[in-house]
C-alpha cells in the first residue's frame, strides 16, 4: 500500500515525528500526493525564527493548534539583530493585521496573549530562545506572563535548549517562591542566562534554583558577574562560557574558581576576562577548547595537573616566541584549531609552526605587516591547515586583486590542504569578511584548482 493512499490524519501523524527539514523534504518529493500534505503544512512549521512582531502571525498560530504543536524551535530576537534570517510561516497565513487592532498596546496585549495559547500548544518544542534586553520587536510580559510562560515550558517535556535575553520582572526577591513553583525544566541540555537581573543579590535564589535543578545540562553561557554559584556541582556540564555585562570586581571573578574545581571535567571553557581566574587543582585535564587571558595560562607552570591535549585555543593576548610554556607544562601538539589577535614579529611565526604543528584552522587578527614570501613559508609549515582567517595576506600585497590572485595560487601550490581564506571585501550590515573557497577537481587531462568568492556562512 502507497503512502500517500493512507487517510490524512494516519500520514499527519507520520510527518510530526519527522524533525528535520531535509526529512519532510525527501518525503514530500516521493510522490506528489505527498507533497501537497507536507508542504507547506509541515515543512513550514518546524522552526520559527523572527526579529518583528508579527501580531497577525501569533494570531494565526493561535488558532490553529494543528499547526503549531509542530514547531520544534522558536527565536525570537530583537528587531536590530541584523545576524537573525528570519524564517516563519507565510502559505497558511490569513492575515498579518488583527481586525480592530489600531491601538498599539492593545495590539501588544493581544500579541503576548496569543503567543502564550500558541506555547501551550507545542508539546514537541525543543529549543527556546528570547531575546528581549532592549524591548524592541520583542514580547512585552509582566511579572505574572513571565511566571506563566516558565510554567509552560516547564510541562513540554523535550525542551532541551533555552536562551532568555533581558531583565526578567519575576525575578524579585518577594516572587521567589512563585518562581520556584513555575520553572521546573530538570530535562535542560543547554542553558543561556543574559541580563544584570541575574547578577543581582534579589536574584541569587532563584539561580540558584535553576541550576541545582539542571542535573543534565551540558552547556552554560552565564554572565561573570553572577553571584552565589559557589556551592553548585553539575555533574553533566562539559562547556561553560562566562561574559562580562558591565563590571565586575577580582573577589566577584575568584569565586569561579570554586565553581571550576567542581568541574573537573569541563571540555570548553570560554572566558572574558580572566584576570583573576586560574587553573584549578583538578587540572580541568578533560579540557580541549579554551578561551582566555594570559595569566590563566601561566598558571599552568605552578599546576599539578594540566589539560592532557587541548584542540582549540583562543588567546588574545599571548606572543608564541617569549611566553610560550613548555610541552610538559601545556602540550599544544595536538592544537587544531588557533585564534590569536595579533602577531608582532617573525619569530613569533616560527614558534607558532613548532609548537602547533596540527593546526587545520588559524586566525590572526592583525599585527605588523610582513612580505608574502614570509606568510607562504610560515603558513607552508603547517601541512594540515586546510582555513586561514584574517587579512594579513592582502597586506602583504597592498589589497591588489591581481597580485592577491597569484598569492592564491601560490598558496595552493605550496599548501595543498588549504581550502579557505578570508576576502577583503565584507557581507551584509554585520560587516563579515566573505570568503575565498579553492575548490579542487579531477577531471580527464589532471588536476584542475579554481577559487570562489562567496558570502560568509550564517547560523
Amino acid at each position: 500500500m502507497y503512502f500517500s493512499k493512507l487517510p490524512l490524519e494516519i500520514l499527519d501523524t507520520i510527518l510530526s515525528d519527522l524533525d528535520e527539514y531535509a526529512d519532510l523534504i525527501a518525503f514530500a518529493l516521493a510522490a506528489k500526493g505527498l507533497y501537497r500534505i507536507v508542504v507547506p503544512r509541515h515543512s513550514e512549521y518546524r522552526v520559527l525564527r523572527i526579529r518583528h512582531r508579527f501580531p497577525g502571525l501569533w494570531a494565526h498560530l493561535a488558532r490553529r493548534a494543528d499547526l503549531s504543536r509542530n514547531l520544534r524551535e522558536i527565536y525570537i530576537s530583537q528587531k536590530n539583530d541584523q545576524a537573525t534570517l528570519e524564517r516563519h510561516p507565510t502559505t497558511l497565513v490569513s492575515s498579518y493585521l488583527p481586525d480592530g487592532m489600531t491601538d498599539p498596546w492593545k495590539e501588544e496585549e493581544g500579541r503576548v496573549q496569543n503567543f502564550l495559547v500558541v506555547l501551550g500548544y507545542m508539546e514537541r518544542l525543543k529549543t527556546f530562545q528570547w531575546d528581549f534586553r532592549h524591548d524592541v520587536g520583542s514580547l512585552y510580559m509582566t511579572a505574572e506572563q513571565e511566571l506563566q510562560l516558565f510554567g509552560t515550558l516547564s510541562k513540554i517535556s523535550l525542551i532541551e535548549t533555552l536562551v532568555l535575553a533581558g531583565e526578567l520582572r519575576c525575578l524579585a526577591l518577594a516572587k521567589f517562591h512563585q518562581f520556584q513553583l513555575a520553572w521546573d525544566m530538570p530535562k535542560l541540555l543547554d542553558l543561556t542566562l543574559m541580563g544584570s537581573v541575574w547578577t543581582s543579590p534579589a536574584a541569587s535564589l532563584s539561580l540558584k534554583h535553576v541550576l541545582k535543578q539542571c542535573v543534565r545540562l551540558k552547556r552554560l553561557q552565564i554572565p561573570i558577574e553572577a553571584i552565589g554559584i559557589c556551592d553548585i556541582a553539575i555533574p553533566t556540564l562539559r562547556q561553560l562560557s562566562l561574559f562580562l555585562q558591565s563590571g565586575t570586581t577580582s573577589a566577584s571573578i575568584k569565586q569561579w574558581n570554586v565553581f571550576l574545581e567542581n568541574h573537573p571535567l569541563l571540555e570548553d571553557f570560554w572566558c572574558n576576562p580572566s584576570s583573576t581566574l586560574v587553573l584549578p587543582r583538578n587540572g580541568l585535564t578533560k579540557l580541549k577548547r579554551l578561551s582566555i587571558e594570559r595569566n590563566f595560562l601561566d598558571s599552568f607552570r605552578n599546576a599539578e595537573r594540566v589539560p592532557e591535549a587541548l584542540e582549540c585555543l583562543q588567546y588574545t593576548s599571548f606572543r608564541f616566541d617569549t611566553g610560550l610554556l613548555p610541552p610538559s607544562r601545556c602540550n599544544l601538539g595536538n592544537l587544531k584549531k588557533l585564534y590569536l589577535l595579533t602577531v608582532k614579529a617573525e619569530e613569533e611565526l616560527h614558534a607558532i609552526a613548532a609548537s602547533c604543528p596540527a593546526l587545520t584552522w588559524l586566525h590572526i587578527n592583525g599585527g605588523v605587516k610582513f612580505g608574502l614570501d614570509v606568510w607562504l613559508d610560515f603558513l607552508s609549515s603547517l601541512p594540515d591547515l586546510e582555513i586561514f582567517r584574517g587579512s594579513a595576506i592582502w597586506k602583504s600585497v597592498n589589497d591588489d586583486n591581481e597580485r592577491m590572485h597569484m598569492a592564491i595560487m601560490k598558496l595552493v601550490q605550496r599548501c595543498p590542504n588549504l581550502r579557505e581564506l578570508d576576502h577583503r571585501s565584507v557581507h551584509g550590515k554585520l560587516g563579515r569578511n566573505r570568503n575565498i573557497v579553492i575548490i579542487k577537481e579531477q577531471m580527464a587531462n589532471g588536476l584542475h584548482v579554481r577559487y570562489e568568492v562567496r558570502r560568509p556562512r550564517f547560523r
